[in-house]
C-alpha cells in the first residue's frame, strides 16, 4: 500500500521536475519562450523567475532523490529468497496419491527371464 502511494508521488514528482526544468530559460532562451516561459516572468517579475525555478528545482531534486531511496529499503524488505517457480514446485506432490508407484531400480532395461 505505501509503496503505491510513493510509487505515485514518485511520478508527479518526475512530471514537476521536468516542468520545472525547461521552464528555465537558458543561454540561448531554451524552451522557456515556448508556453508560458515570458508568462513567468511577468508574473514574478525578470530575476525572481529565475530564483523561483533554481529553488523548486533543488527542492523537487531532493525530494525525488529521498523517495528514491524510500522505495529501494522497503523494495529489499518486501523481496523473497524462493522464487514462484520454487514456490511452485514445493507446493505440487510429486506422485499423485492413487497412481501406481514405480518400482525402485533400473528402470531402463528389462528383468532377465527365468528358464
Amino acid at each position: 500500500m505505501i509503496y503505491g502511494i510513493l510509487i505515485a508521488l514518485q511520478m508527479i514528482i518526475s512530471v514537476l521536475l521536468v516542468v520545472t526544468i525547461l521552464l528555465q530559460s537558458s543561454k540561448g532562451g531554451g524552451l522557456a519562450g515556448i508556453a508560458g516561459g515570458s508568462m513567468t516572468s511577468t508574473v514574478f517579475g525578470g530575476r525572481s523567475a529565475a530564483n523561483f525555478l533554481s529553488k523548486a528545482t533543488t527542492i523537487l531534486a531532493a525530494v525525488f532523490m529521498i523517495n528514491c531511496l524510500l522505495m529501494a529499503v522497503i523494495s529489499t524488505k518486501r523481496t523473497t529468497t524462493t522464487s514462484v517457480t520454487q514456490q511452485a514446485v514445493q507446493g505440487e506432490s510429486p506422485v499423485p496419491s492413487g497412481a501406481p508407484q514405480a518400482p525402485a531400480g533400473d528402470q531402463g532395461t528389462p528383468a532377465p527371464q527365468q528358464p
